[in-house]
């Protein structure tokens, strides 16, 4: 199984990329739609976390609780592995991105990141 990893490069990439994968049902995405939807939703609400996604005081708005079903039924099926699963990468970079004053390692490791998803993307 291909590991997908997606970095985006900002919240409106993000917000893009979240309103295309709505624009069809979640399950016909490709896998790589439906990463680059799921590693949006991390980069824009970190405080979000897959696990328990379905309880009331999750955080999970309704609209985007799908994502999290959707994330679940494809890892259970063996489509997904941890990484996909927890894109924490992503989430990273979405915080990283709301800091006013990053450290050199910070930005060193923002590059980073951006570059591997590149590298991803077009593997």
């Amino acid at each position: 199984m291909k590991n997908v990893i997606y970095i985006p490069k900002s919240s409106k990439d993000a917000g893009a990329q979240i309103r295309h994968a709505l624009a069809c049902p979640l399950d016909q995405l490709p896998k790589s739609s439906f990463i680059r939807a799921w590693s949006s939703i991390a980069y824009l609400f970190p405080g979000l976390h897959p696990d328990g996604f379905e309880d009331a005081e999750s955080g999970w708005p309704r609209v985007l609780r799908r994502f999290a079903a959707e994330a679940w039924r494809r890892a259970e099926a063996g489509e997904l592995n941890d990484e996909e699963l927890y894109p924490s990468d992503a989430q990273w970079s979405g915080l990283f991105d709301q800091i006013k004053d990053p450290t050199p390692d910070e930005n060193h490791r923002r590059r980073e990141l951006a570059g591997l998803s590149l590298q991803c993307a077009h593997a």
